[in-house]
């Protein structure tokens, strides 16, 4: 995972599984890696372009990031 990268949020099953399907092509940029040292939730936190549900930042599953 890369910090600081432009991202778009594609569908997977950890995403789905968080109800979180209406965020899959929204664009952001990661803030901050949660993936080194953990074993379950890799991902990272996303300041989204728009804000969904009234925020911009979100945790976004390692397997819905796709770069830019």
């Amino acid at each position: 995972m890369i910090q600081n990268a432009h991202i778009t949020v594609i569908t997977s099953k950890e995403l789905t599984a968080m109800r979180l399907d209406d965020l899959v092509g929204c664009r952001g940029l990661v803030v901050e890696v949660l993936s080194e040292d953990r074993l379950t939730n890799q991902g990272a936190l996303v300041v989204l372009e728009k804000p969904y549900l009234g925020d911009y930042l979100w945790f976004i599953p390692e397997n819905s990031i796709s770069y830019e």
